[in-house]
């Protein structure tokens, strides 16, 4: 091995090592969300069964490269959440590494300031021990966008390959490109061939080409066909861009930059694949998470670190950009937005685990009627929530519609909060906003619990709330008669 192959694999083991340090606290955690209503069982039916399309939840269309990486950990290391969250994070590592590579023909020595920055805003330090699609896909495309820029047209197709065969949207990469006169090459049908022969097989085995006729309507048909959507959508994908959890600093500051020497142009590769996610991401897609545009933002935020660096005192505006990002991590904003986006997710899923160790410890007489994604944390051991199946009855969710289709008297009854929903909601003082939401995006407000409760002559037996969340578990006035409800109490800090 030469000096220069030993200092890259010392430079990749060193950040590594730093993320791994950095998420030290959550990676015992269970799984959360997503990651447990389909990523953990698909890798999981990879590992015991061999399937690349999963039977132990619903398939949706997903290609199976991420469920085949996670079931080779978990055959290497064991089934554990630590190992899958270890395991996602040498992904964060490759992005910071990509990231690295690409900004070095234009930042030089500079080139860590970029991946630096990336690696600290709120959704990408969330999203990277998570076991979900979007941050291998980032990882993916910008060293596919690296090898590009230096003329290695196999590897940089080969990588396009592979982000396709873990998300089927990476798709919009190599059309974006194809439309480059620069990057036109008969090399980027490699990828799209890929993705066609996915679907192939998937509607070969399943007779669907993507998912179930549900999954079609929720991701695509609702969202294609409606010009008042896609138009809400695309405000809301430009906001997630570039103003959202602490990149709004990040960019304000790249904005006068680029002011002040009247620069700032960005390459044709990146601009052509930021706009084709953004864009996409505003047509197609039932849930509008932020998430998705992981390999725009990743770009976004390399384009910034380069403008900020033009600046007189740069190191000051670097380090005020990254504070800013960091706190991001904690900070929830004035208006309701998914727990994944930075560390909410954990106070969420250490209120759940508490919960489930108060049902371990007292078991309802009966089912315990909640809502995804509770239903299955008590029912689903794999998860990491509960040592033993726990009885369950699923209902849709909490709002008032949801509540009048419960039919029986439930037994036990655990509410939750699904969304963060502040104090002070800034989207409460613009109604206009809200019927959009509804009309547009399917948003229905929860019942309060005491109108849960009320109906269901049902009292609170426990309950624990912190970091603007709360869960509550609810038993009949009869079952409940002896007991006592327990005080509000914060869950704990979240790391």
């Amino acid at each position: 091995m030469g000096i220069g192959t030993a200092r890259k694999v010392a430079a990749g083991a060193g950040v590594y090592a730093a993320l791994v340090a950095a998420h030290g606290p959550l990676l015992r955690l269970p799984y959360f969300w997503d990651e447990a209503g389909y990523f953990v069982f698909a890798g999981l039916d990879v590992l015991r069964h061999g399937w690349l399309i999963p039977h132990s939840t619903q398939a949706n269309g997903h290609p199976p490269l991420l469920s085949v990486y996670l079931a080779g950990a978990w055959l290497l290391a064991g089934f554990h959440p630590w190992v899958t969250r270890v395991a996602m994070l040498a992904w964060a590592a490759a992005l910071a590494l990509g990231i690295e590579r690409l900004a070095r023909p234009r930042l030089k020595r500079q080139s860590w300031v970029a991946a630096l920055l990336v690696m600290l805003a709120p959704l990408v330090f969330a999203q990277a021990s998570l076991a979900q699609l979007d941050l291998p896909v980032a990882a993916l495309v910008v060293w596919a966008l690296a090898l590009g820029d230096e003329g290695r047209g196999w590897p940089e197709a080969g990588l396009l390959a592979a982000a396709c065969l873990t998300k089927e949207t990476a798709a919009i990469v190599p059309l974006a490109l194809l439309l480059l006169p620069s990057r036109r090459s008969v090399r980027l049908l490699l990828p799209l061939a890929a993705v066609a022969a996915w679907f192939l097989y998937f509607h070969h085995a399943t007779g669907f080409w993507l998912g179930s006729p549900d999954y079609w309507d929720y991701n695509v048909a609702q969202a294609a066909f409606s010009p008042g959507r896609i138009g809400l959508a695309l405000l809301r994908r430009i906001w997630q861009l570039g103003f959202y959890d602490g990149v709004g600093a990040v960019t304000a500051v790249a904005a006068w930059s680029c002011w002040r020497r009247q620069m700032g142009r960005m390459p044709a590769a990146w601009m052509a694949v930021i706009v084709a996610y953004v864009l996409f991401h505003a047509v197609v897609g039932g849930a509008v998470l932020a998430r998705y545009l992981l390999p725009a933002l990743a770009l976004w935020l390399l384009w910034c670190t380069e403008q900020i660096l033009a600046l007189p005192r740069a190191g000051t505006w670097v380090a005020g950009c990254a504070a800013v990002l960091v706190a991001g991590w904690f900070w929830n904003p004035p208006y309701p937005f998914p727990f994944e986006d930075n560390l909410a997710y954990v106070q969420f899923v250490r209120l759940h685990q508490a919960a489930a160790q108060a049902l371990e410890a007292a078991p309802p007489p009966g089912p315990v009627w909640t809502a995804w994604p509770a239903s299955d944390e008590l029912s689903r051991p794999e998860l990491g929530y509960v040592h033993r199946p726990l009885a369950v009855h699923e209902i849709e969710n909490f709002t008032p519609s949801a509540m009048e289709q419960v039919q029986g008297a439930p037994a036990a009854l655990l509410l939750f909060s699904r969304v963060y929903q502040p104090q002070q909601d800034l989207s409460a003082a613009l109604p206009l906003w809200r019927e959009a939401a509804k009309r547009f995006f399917g948003y229905a407000a929860a019942a309060p619990p005491d109108v849960w409760m009320a109906k269901f002559r049902m009292q609170p037996v426990w309950r624990m709330a912190g970091g603007g969340q709360w869960i509550l578990l609810a038993r009949s006035s009869a079952a409940s008669a002896p007991a006592r409800a327990a005080p509000a109490r914060a869950a704990p800090g979240r790391q």
